[in-house]
């Protein structure tokens, strides 16, 4: 009975006050030789976040404005999403996005990259928005794969290549 009485507790908390948090998926594609990136941000924070940002209005799923959305986007992104290949770093192309339910894919790829030794990922997406705020990073590297959490008090990870045998 306790049990039951602290899910529903905790449901009723988690309905109140609602968690934040995105996604960014970073793969090293060596047949491309590049890595890409995927960040999947909820609609109404990442929507907050570029208005509040830059002084604007912007209704980030209004299709009339979708250059405007995708400068915002990329200006965004490469302000809060920083990543190291072998400790320089590459410029970023941005692709594009697309909806998802109640969420935004954004894709970012960085060409021309031969050989990944380690990569440094520095993400402050959101973070000025709330206080809450996690940010997971999901790394992938020839059948390698690591999951890390960043977050106000943890703002960057570096990752390093897997030994092929």
């Amino acid at each position: 009975m306790t049990n039951i009485f602290l899910s529903s507790f905790y449901f009723v908390l988690a309905a109140l006050h609602p968690f934040h948090v995105s996604v960014c998926e970073i793969e090293v594609n060596q047949e491309a030789r590049s890595v890409q990136v995927s960040q999947r941000i909820f609609l109404d924070d990442f929507e907050d976040a570029l208005n509040s940002t830059y002084a604007t209005s912007l209704i980030i799923d209004d299709s009339a404005r979708k250059g405007e959305r995708d400068s915002l986007i990329q200006l965004y992104l490469f302000d809060h999403l920083k990543i190291l290949v072998d400790g320089k770093e590459k410029k970023p192309n941005y692709l594009g996005s697309e909806f998802e339910e109640d969420g935004i894919w954004c894709y970012i790829e960085y060409e021309g990259i031969k050989k990944v030794k380690s990569l440094e990922v520095t993400s402050t997406v959101l973070l000025n928005q709330f206080d809450d705020q996690a940010n997971i990073i999901h790394y992938i590297h020839e059948g390698y794969e690591k999951s890390v959490k960043l977050d106000d008090k943890n703002l960057s990870v570096t990752f390093v290549a897997p030994k092929i045998r």
